[in-house]
């Protein structure tokens, strides 16, 4: 049986030494579909790799050296430049937008390759079976310490650049929500983060400074920037085609407001706008479910000054002050039903699920009441703002 200076051995290591160089192409042409990269990697560093043939063939051949047989095997220590060197090929492989999976398959099907020379010249020189069969599995093993190796590049890269990217989208947010962003800030900002910058954008408000926290967690576009103001919480959301059923999908059940959409420089202008929805609707003038603010701008015009609405509505209802308050309460939902569906009875009786009869006889009642006022335009578009538009939570 060899020893570890045995000529068998020598002859080996030499033999493998000087065949390095074509084992490695044969390597890299057996992995062009797995890993399209590693023909170019193998081209660019052939002097990088010759000089460390030495290094992996004495490593690789250090436990079939050994003299007592069997021997638990365990993997040749890297040298530093190559654990370096494999690192960096896991880094590559994730700036490039490559899987992971793809390269570490082709370390697996490499190895075979690399098998299939490295047997064939241990067979030509006589090594014997049991250390071919130690010999295998310490080349194996060794395959595996490499993707080790590669993983943990890939994996290191992939968290710095999430740390780089999570501090450059937050530093974005932080400009469009200042109050007066430099648009050539914005871009420069937005290039530096990899968000690319859209005509018009979306504040979707998710918890104003009073709101309870959320019960539910909506799922991030990786298009849409997180916000943090104070204890304000919501998305910078791209005003894009489909967006709506997008944010639907996304919040679910979560409460939303979603504001209007403005250019990228006024995204506190969008902001603000959805905070004054979410009041509207913990007053109840507006759906406590998800709503989209340009929906309800009409609702948001006329109660933006509460006190003008309060005037407005004490002048034109002061008719119906006079009127008992169970019949007071029955008028006034008529009347705000008469106007919603702009008169026409049949659409109030299903409404009110009452009787037509029911409602021609409250409508001469209202007649009474408001005289000529329901036949004027003026009146009655002020009568609209104030029952429809301006209703209180308890109307």
């Amino acid at each position: 049986m060899p020893g570890p200076g045995s000529p068998e051995l020598r002859l080996l290591q030499s033999r493998l030494v000087a065949r390095f160089p074509q084992i490695m192409s044969a390597v890299a042409e057996e992995l062009e579909v797995l890993w399209p990269a590693c023909l170019e990697f193998t081209a660019g560093r052939g002097t990088e790799l010759a000089d460390t043939a030495d290094q992996v063939v004495s490593r690789l051949l250090a436990t079939a050296a050994r003299d007592a047989l069997p021997l638990p095997v365990t993997t040749p220590e890297l040298d530093p430049l190559l654990v370096a060197m494999f690192d960096q090929l896991g880094r590559a492989q994730f700036q490039q937008g490559r899987d992971l999976n793809g390269i570490l398959t082709a370390y697996q099907a490499g190895a075979r390759v690399a098998w299939a020379h490295i047997s064939h010249e241990a067979m030509q020189v006589g090594l014997d079976t049991r250390r071919l069969s130690r010999l295998a599995e310490t080349l194996f093993m060794l395959t595996h310490d490499i993707s080790a190796r590669t993983t943990d590049g890939y994996v290191r890269e992939q968290s710095e650049r999430g740390l780089v990217s999570h501090r450059a989208r937050s530093e974005l947010a932080g400009l469009l929500m200042s109050t007066l962003p430099d648009r050539n800030a914005v871009l420069l900002a937005a290039d530096q983060a990899g968000w690319a910058v859209p005509d018009e954008l979306a504040f979707v408000l998710l918890r104003d400074q009073d709101d309870p926290p959320l019960t539910s967690r909506p799922r991030l576009d990786p298009e849409w920037l997180v916000v943090h103001v104070g204890d304000v919480v919501g998305w910078l959301v791209p005003w894009v085609a489909g967006i709506e059923a997008r944010l639907q999908r996304a919040l679910a059940e979560v409460p939303a407001v979603i504001g209007p959409p403005v250019p990228v420089t006024e995204a506190r202008r969008s902001m603000r706008v959805a905070r004054g929805a979410r009041r509207l609707q913990d007053a109840g003038a507006l759906p406590t479910t998800l709503i989209f603010v340009p929906e309800h701008i009409d609702t948001l015009l006329v109660h933006r000054n509460p006190e003008l609405l309060a005037a407005l509505r004490s002048r034109v209802l002061a008719p119906l002050g006079r009127m008992p308050e169970g019949s007071r309460d029955r008028l006034t939902e008529t009347l705000t039903s008469w106007l919603r569906h702009f008169g026409s009875r049949q659409a109030v009786a299903a409404e009110l699920h009452i009787h037509p009869q029911t409602v021609r006889y409250r409508l001469d009642q209202l007649r009474e009441v408001f005289g000529d006022a329901l036949d004027d335009p003026a009146q009655r578009a002020q009568l609209f703002l104030a029952l429809v538009w301006g209703a209180p939570p308890d109307v």
